[in-house]
């Protein structure tokens, strides 16, 4: 089973438990869930996701969710699969896209969490032509995001 550390402030109605599983929900609907032995989700302000957007994207505002692949150099090489990444969260921003779409914090952070999966995965929806979007509909049918 994939380790999932959650960290940060608590997200109303979503533990971190329920998060660390839904997290691996994904990563079974992915099919990549014995390749994955690690996942780190942050939970930040947009203060601390404005300062990470400037550091490693040179994007001087707060975003919804950033995603850290992890390198596989670092990887223990005893472990059963790969570390995954790290894909931190601002709640903040979280909460205005959650009161924009009409549905709870929850639910639009496991949006974040999916889109920030499919990026550690290497998919990047800027570049492709419409398949990471495309696979991201399609989980969210399989994990029960509609």
């Amino acid at each position: 089973m994939t380790n999932v550390e959650v960290t940060g402030p608590a997200v109303p109605r979503f533990s971190r438990r329920e998060i660390a599983e839904f997290a691996r929900r994904v990563l079974i609907a992915l099919r990549v869930d014995d390749d994955i032995h690690e996942v780190s989700i942050a939970i930040v302000d947009d203060d601390a996701m404005r300062t990470l957007n400037r550091k490693f994207r040179k994007k001087n505002k707060t975003t919804d969710v950033l995603t850290f692949p992890a390198d596989d150099s670092d990887a223990d090489p005893n472990a059963k699969g790969r570390p995954l990444g790290d894909i931190v969260i601002s709640i903040d921003q979280a909460r205005r896209q959650a009161t924009d779409q009409k549905h709870s914090l929850a639910t639009e952070v496991r949006y974040l969490i999916l889109h920030g999966i499919l990026h550690a995965l290497g998919y990047d929806h800027e570049t492709d032509a419409g398949e990471m979007n495309a696979l991201e509909v399609d989980v969210r049918s399989v994990v029960g995001l509609e």
